[in-house]
């Protein structure tokens, strides 16, 4: 069993990493990695991984993600950036081993940026090169390691792309390809779709590609609201809202991130589809709260009781009164924003 060690870069509340355009670097990294895996997971087989962070919640020191990886004695480490600079103008991809790196970084960083070529060439995005650091992850690994960057979120024209799922698909699934053909993991079965270049373009078929106008509305959740599914059984990942062309199979299981919904909840958009709903179970979150009065409490009831949400409101009054309530999927969305809206705090 191969060990891949994962690092989204920076975190908060620490640290939120390069910021720009709308964006911050810290957040785009976790989308990235999420993209990552779920490639791995879909078309491979023989490997685990473990990350410095899967949230937004969690801020490791530089040394502490290194000596992790080195602990668990990973296989392979990839740490996920995207790049910065004073001046708008600079552009482009760029990947990092050790300046003083040994033949297995070496070998890692040309088997990824083999894969990355052409989808900077896709995208008409600028090479700018196999590169060496002194990066303290890179410094203090044990394994193969390599840092990606990419893109640049002080460029206008690089942040447009960042905030596009398809451009981020398309350079986390490359990342994938380049660590699993470097670590020879096996590809999986017929039942799963295996693509061998992230870019490469199938054929257009027979049947006609929906029309925009005639896709069901995606109601758009963005990290804050998005929440955690398991699958209940090996399902399908849809190119389009309508649950129309299967592009590749998710194994029982697996548990991924919703990022969107359809007009009666009937589809679940995710990073790299749409996912019928009735295929999944959302898991359950405990949020906080903190200093709520009897109105209050009041209210969060009735609130509640209008939305039909069957989740029972825990209250504990020594000290500073709180509240736990226990959701998930779509009650969980609600519940937030109606936090959210009455600008009460949680977590």
């Amino acid at each position: 069993m191969k060990k891949i060690y994962e690092d989204a870069g920076h975190g908060l509340p620490n640290d939120p990493g390069a910021v720009g355009n709308g964006l911050k670097e810290c957040e785009v990294v976790l989308t990235i990695q999420e993209l990552f895996n779920a490639y791995l997971v879909a078309n491979y087989e023989g490997f685990e991984i473990k990350s410095t962070r899967t949230d937004n919640k969690t801020f490791l020191a530089l040394s502490e993600r290194a000596r992790q990886a080195n602990r668990w004695n990973a296989d392979v480490f990839i740490s996920f950036h995207i790049n910065s600079a004073a001046n708008e103008k600079a552009t482009g991809y760029e990947d990092f081993i050790y300046k003083h790196a040994s033949l297995g970084s070496k070998s890692l960083q040309n088997t990824v940026h083999e894969q990355v070529l052409p989808v900077i060439k896709k995208h008409n995005v600028t090479n700018r090169g196999k590169k060496t650091a002194n990066y303290a992850v890179l410094r203090m690994t044990n394994m193969p390691a390599i840092l990606t960057e990419t893109l640049f979120i002080s460029n206008p024209k690089d942040a447009q792309n960042l905030k596009s799922i398809e451009f981020l698909k398309d350079f986390a699934s490359a990342y994938a390809e380049g660590v699993a053909k470097f670590l020879s993991l096996k590809a999986k079965d017929s039942t799963h779709v295996v693509v061998p270049s992230p870019v490469q373009v199938p054929k257009e078929d027979e049947k006609e590609t929906p029309k925009k106008e005639d896709l069901p509305k995606v109601t758009s959740l963005g990290d804050k609201y998005s929440f955690q599914v398991q699958a209940l059984k090996d399902i399908g990942v849809y190119k389009y809202a309508d649950l129309s062309e299967n592009q590749r199979t998710l194994r029982k299981d697996t548990v991924f991130s919703v990022y969107g919904y359809t007009e009666g909840a009937k589809a679940f958009a995710v990073p790299s589809g749409f996912v019928q709903a009735k295929d999944v179970v959302p898991l359950f979150v405990t949020i906080t709260t903190g200093g709520l009065s009897k109105d209050m409490e009041t209210e969060f009831r009735a609130f509640l009781k209008k939305e039909q949400i069957g989740s029972e409101l825990n209250l504990y009054v020594k000290g500073n009164p709180s509240a736990t309530i226990e959701v998930a999927g779509l009650d969980l969305v609600k519940v937030k924003q109606f936090l959210d809206k009455k600008g009460w705090y949680y977590k």
